[in-house]
């Protein structure tokens, strides 16, 4: 009788280590794999060289003395948005969308109502690329087919000057 339960229990642990092995590989496996909507904006965007001094002085950044203003400039991979939140801090994003950074249709811009930023142009009139609406804030993608965050860059503010750059 006591070989009849030692070759039971040496079954028994035979099939708990397969199953034990089987749970081990898919564990690693899923853990092992990125979602890619899960990546940052970083892996996608063409890396660049930002850095800007925004001197709130000028009349032509009137519109950052104000929350909710915004101006658009030059530099990063199709233009800067710098925009003051309700809390009166300075965020700046790529005008690139992140839903397709290569269409040549793919900026971002502030809506009409200054709400939230989308996906396309005003050129005297509004066209649309993907139209994806993202939170001006955060850049977080709040509708459409965007699914990554707007690429944001560091800004700093000293005294009167806005700093903007993609180096922290």
């Amino acid at each position: 009788m006591p070989d009849i339960m030692d070759v039971k229990q040496v079954k028994a642990s035979t099939v708990m280590n397969k199953i034990l092995t089987i749970v081990t590989l898919v564990l690693l496996t899923t853990v092992g794999c990125k979602d890619a909507t899960l990546n940052t904006n970083q892996d996608f965007f063409t890396p660049v060289q930002v850095y800007l001094n925004i001197n709130l002085s000028l009349p032509s950044y009137a519109p950052l003395t104000i929350p909710q203003g915004f101006v658009y400039e030059s530099g990063g991979n199709k233009g800067i948005i710098i925009y003051r939140t309700i809390y009166n801090e300075y965020v700046a994003f790529d005008r690139t969308c992140p839903n397709n950074p290569t269409q040549a249709c793919s900026y971002i811009s502030m809506d009409s109502t200054s709400a939230f930023f989308r996906c396309g142009q005003y050129n005297p009139y509004w066209k649309g690329c993907c139209n994806s609406k993202f939170d001006p804030a955060t850049g977080t993608p709040i509708e459409g087919a965007a699914k990554r965050p707007l690429k944001q860059y560091f800004v700093r503010q000293d005294g009167n000057v806005l700093i903007v750059t993609n180096i922290q």
